[in-house]
């Protein structure tokens, strides 16, 4: 299985506020997620501050890479910022980290 981890600050800081939106955005990101090929799960969380964590799980690093380049993870980013909007400059980087891991 492979385990995508998409971690950024949000302009959201207040954590009643961030479990609202967050709610409304994993509704909006599961029909777009359970469309594409070896999708298995997502998650989000909500560290310290303004830090926030999206991990999605795929069947394959293929399956993977297909969200990532082929345009639905573009979309889901957009959805996701729409909803958690990034923390401005300097603090809104995103990084993704992919991994395999052992089921």
């Amino acid at each position: 299985m492979i385990v995508s981890v998409l971690s950024r600050k949000t302009a959201i800081t207040d954590p009643d506020e961030w479990d609202r939106r967050a709610g409304r955005l994993l509704e909006r990101l599961r029909p777009l997620l359970e469309r594409q090929p070896g999708f298995l799960g997502i998650e989000l969380s909500h560290g310290e501050g303004d830090s926030m964590t999206e991990v999605t799980r795929w069947r394959s690093l293929a399956d993977c890479q297909h969200y990532v380049r082929d345009g639905a993870a573009a979309t889901a980013a957009t959805i996701s910022d729409a909803l958690l909007p990034t923390a401005p400059y300097p603090n809104g980087a995103w990084t993704r980290e992919t991994r395999e891991v052992e089921t």
